[in-house]
């Protein structure tokens, strides 16, 4: 069994088979739903376009609610279930036999009777239908553009429904792991749909429930990072209702099916001091759905407001007709309502401090009312603070070089509108089997341009680093050893010591592909992998606070009269910076646990920086 090799996103690159761009299935823990008590009344419906589960539809479970696992939904959101639990980590059973992943278990369910327009009993007669549609991971199409990974034929996702009567779960559907793009050359296409009629009187009864859970296998590593999440099967448009007919796909329902997109046209979040209106884009790309059996007229408008709630600008594209969906699976082509126009003038041009930014995007079916309205509201929050992110903050794979030599090194392309001064940079580590790829070292590496490639080092850490992990969601701030001014275009990365697979973040909704090299060898290598790295880094003094709070046995840093002090029991660079981001104390603490102190300084507000990890501020009074 090739299992993990086989389903691993490889594309050789360099030449020879010395080294390999590698893509690992991974994702993060889900947002655990709360209980609730109350059983739910017909109609059952969730198209998972809410950010988390609905603690009145669903159990709490490691099923992840997200946007981007799976491409085109029938709308926006998805529920995925995988081989990770609630937090993010290889349930304890997965060995290289199958066992059980991820569970999606609804609330009670009222399958006794209706309460609307009236109370009545509900009958076999009343022709009801479990319906949901079902999508395996891994995408579809170009291999290097691939989402997850591929359930094999082993694994399978599988649907049960509780028998309140004889209080026992009955399986009622099935399915073996299978390519999606095995699914569309039989059916036509990708996202299957899949209904069940219910007439049997065992299940028409208060307390009915159904589940989905998947088994998963893995296979055995001995590479550091390669052993991770695997088999992924996405969940969508989950109903159970009344008055129903097999095949009954169409809803009123117009709805948006993507993500809302940046209103920058290379970054999803960009320095406040480098933004120029240049960087915005001329259009918004949209992608809209209508569901319906007919063609809907639909209103589509869009507002930008700062984060006091005032509005700075407003786009209406007015009434257009959306095309059925189920005739040729056409999404909405008028520009006015996919790719409106942007035009704002974003008070950050001027003011060049931290800002944040709030695109609410607007769809309404004019004329007979929308069943779902939930998924007609899109919100994107523009963030311009002190870092560069080409990617979304969400892995939906773990990136990595399989080399067989040491000599690995990564960066990441970011050009400069004025001259700043880089001091840390945000990485985020995927969690492995065990935190195997916790003991990778590497060294922070930063290139000046030549000619569109790496030049020459104009940065590198002088003690290695390590994978650092901090939960759902959260990068781990790496300071640099001194600040570095920085102008033009640069590329910031990595230098491993080993030839281990480190496993970074890797998001696959926004492409910064072409921003991406690569070398194992003597020569760079753009990437062709499609995805943003999770890589940011972050500039001026604001990007060395907020760091963890020190731990007991952490270094102690304080005023001390006019003198800053420092207890330790480590060796390391101390350096005192004022407002100005200007080093005005530099030394190096003494071996073993000890006490040193600056020279008096004028009374003010410090950022006192000791080794790579640790900054605190201190007012000298």
């Amino acid at each position: 069994m090739q299992r993990l090799t086989a389903i691993l996103l490889t594309v050789l690159l360099c030449g020879t088979l010395a080294a390999q761009e590698v893509l690992l299935p991974l994702r993060h823990p889900g947002s655990p739903a709360a209980k609730s008590d109350t059983p739910v009344e017909l109609p059952f419906f969730d198209d998972f376009s809410r950010p988390a589960l609905s603690a009145n539809l669903w159990h709490l479970g490691g099923t992840l609610v997200n946007q981007g696992y799976a491409p085109l939904p029938p709308t926006l959101g998805m529920a995925t279930l995988d081989a990770f639990d609630s937090q993010g980590n290889l349930y304890p059973t997965a060995t290289g036999q199958s066992f059980s992943g991820d569970t999606l278990l609804s609330r009670p369910i009222r399958l006794d009777s209706l309460f609307h327009p009236y109370a009545r009993p509900i009958a076999p007669s009343d022709s009801i239908y479990f319906s949901f549609f079902y999508l395996p991971g891994g995408g579809y199409g170009n291999m290097w553009e691939r989402v997850g990974d591929t359930p094999e034929p082993q694994d399978s996702l599988i649907l049960e429904f509780f028998n309140p009567s004889d209080q026992q779960w009955e399986r009622v559907w099935a399915t073996p792991g299978i390519p999606a793009d095995t699914l569309h050359a039989r059916t036509g296409s990708y996202w299957q749909f899949h209904d069940i009629p219910i007439r049997d009187t065992k299940y028409l009864r208060s307390g009915f429930q159904f589940r989905f859970y998947n088994i998963c296998t893995l296979d055995n590593h001995n590479k550091a990072g390669l052993l991770s999440n695997a088999d992924q099967w996405n969940i969508d448009y989950v109903s159970i209702n009344i008055g129903r007919r097999h095949n009954d796909t169409a809803s009123r329902d117009v709805a948006f099916v993507n993500p809302a997109p940046s209103l920058l046209r290379h970054y999803q979040a960009m320095p406040a001091r480098q933004f120029t209106p240049a960087e915005l884009r001329d259009t918004l790309p949209l992608t809209i759905t209508n569901l319906f059996s007919e063609e809907l007229a639909t209103t589509y408008g869009y507002t930008v407001a700062d984060h006091q709630g005032q509005t700075l600008a407003s786009y209406n594209g007015g009434m257009e007709n959306a095309p059925v969906f189920w005739h040729s699976h056409s999404y909405q082509t008028s520009p006015a309502h996919a790719r409106p126009a942007l035009s704002i003038n974003l008070p950050v041009a001027t003011t060049r401090q931290p800002a944040t930014y709030t695109v609410t995007h607007a769809l309404r079916e004019g004329v007979g009312g929308d069943n779902h309205t939930q998924n007609d509201t899109l919100v994107h929050t523009q963030i311009f603070d002190n870092y560069y992110a080409y990617d979304d903050g969400t892995p939906e794979n773990g990136y990595g070089l399989n080399s067989t030599t040491p000599n690995v090194k990564l960066a990441v392309r970011f050009t400069l509108n004025a001259e700043d001064t880089l001091t840390a940079l945000h990485l985020y580590f995927n969690r492995t089997f065990a935190n195997e790829n916790s003991a990778i070292r590497f060294y922070i590496t930063v290139w000046d341009d030549n000619n569109g490639h790496p030049g020459n080092i104009i940065y590198q850490d002088s003690e290695r680093r390590k994978p650092l992990f901090d939960g759902f969601n959260r990068y781990v701030r790496y300071l640099l050893d001194e600040p570095l001014i920085c102008s033009g275009t640069i590329y910031v990365g990595l230098q491993q010591t080993s030839a281990d697979f480190i496993n970074l973040g890797f998001d696959r909704n926004n492409d910064a592909s072409s921003h991406i090299l690569y070398l194992t060898g003597s020569e760079w290598q753009t990437t062709i992998l499609r995805g943003a790295l999770m890589l940011r880094p972050a500039f001026g003094h604001r990007a060395t606070l907020g760091t963890t709070p020190p731990d007991p046995s952490a270094p102690r840093i304080y005023a001390l009269g006019s003198r800053i002090a420092v207890e330790t029991s480590q060796s390391a660079p101390l350096t005192v910076y004022n407002l100005k981001g200007q080093p005005v104390h530099q030394s190096r603490t003494p071996v073993g646990p000890s006490r040193s102190t600056t020279q008096p300084l004028p009374a003010g507000l410090y950022l006192v920086r000791l080794g790579n990890n640790t900054a605190q501020k201190i007012i000298i009074p």
